[in-house]
């Protein structure tokens, strides 16, 4: 008879690069519950609280925090272990006054960086793809899952492109709209370069150049996640004051 897998578990060997934890301390650990984000794009919040920010030593710790005190994923109570957060999400401990972004590190794996209050109420959507629907509005998917229905200034907006929302508004409010072009700062989410940050310098069919502090970057277009118009309009990297996670 064949063993049934738990799919509550992952193996810690064969977990995504992404994911910056241990991989012999324990033989199992959480698999995310199926949302917004790929595996290895994000991670379940259990993980974040114990392996990450190690708010928690064991599951059940884990479990009590999510029932007694207030976490939240992108200004949304969070209650579910498996509850997977990822790239550009924020996480906020807002009983002590803590705030993050999950952005991405060197060698490509997932981080959290120190955020202001403020900065836990905006996110940067990366625009995955784009169709029109009944009575003129443009619906836009986003990489995290949303489904943003634009109205006119949608028809502006490129796949490629980034939009800065405010998520307690469930996506409504969109602040502001970066295109993909030269001169717009971006970071790197996919192959040997993954983490990098920098600025377009052109954009060839499929192929995006950009400039980073230590060199020039080739990569395909769907790599390209924009942060900005020549700066990140959020912050995406450590501060000198601050250390990542």
């Amino acid at each position: 008879m064949s063993k049934v897998t738990n799919r509550k578990q992952l193996k810690r060997l064969v977990v995504p690069t992404s994911w910056h934890v241990g991989k012999k301390k324990h033989k199992f650990i959480t698999r995310p519950r199926p949302g917004m984000h790929s595996l290895s794009e994000g991670m379940p919040i259990s993980i974040i609280i114990r392996d990450i920010l190690k708010y928690a030593k064991t599951s059940r710790e884990v479990k009590t925090i999510l029932r007694e005190k207030r976490v939240l994923v992108d200004a949304k109570r969070v209650k579910d272990p498996r509850f997977i957060a990822g790239l550009m999400d924020s996480i906020s401990f807002p009983d002590i006054n803590t705030y993050f972004r999950i952005t991405l590190g060197p060698h490509g794996r997932l981080r959290l960086i120190d955020i202001k209050k403020e900065e836990a109420l905006l996110k940067l959507c990366r625009i995955k793809g784009k169709h029109a629907t009944k009575g003129g509005r443009i619906q836009l998917s986003t990489h995290d899952g949303r489904c943003i229905t634009a109205t006119a200034e949608g028809t502006s907006y490129k796949t490629g492109d980034s939009l800065l929302l405010e998520p307690e508004k469930a996506g409504i409010s969109i602040k502001e709209h970066f295109a993909l072009k030269p001169g717009a700062s971006a970071l790197v989410t996919g192959g040997k370069n993954k983490g990098a940050i920098g600025n377009i310098t052109r954009i060839e069919g499929v192929v995006v150049t950009l400039k980073s502090k230590k060199e020039e970057i080739t990569i395909p277009r769907r790599y390209a996640f924009v942060l900005g118009n020549e700066m990140p309009a959020l912050r995406v990297e450590p501060s000198a004051s601050s250390a990542s996670h």
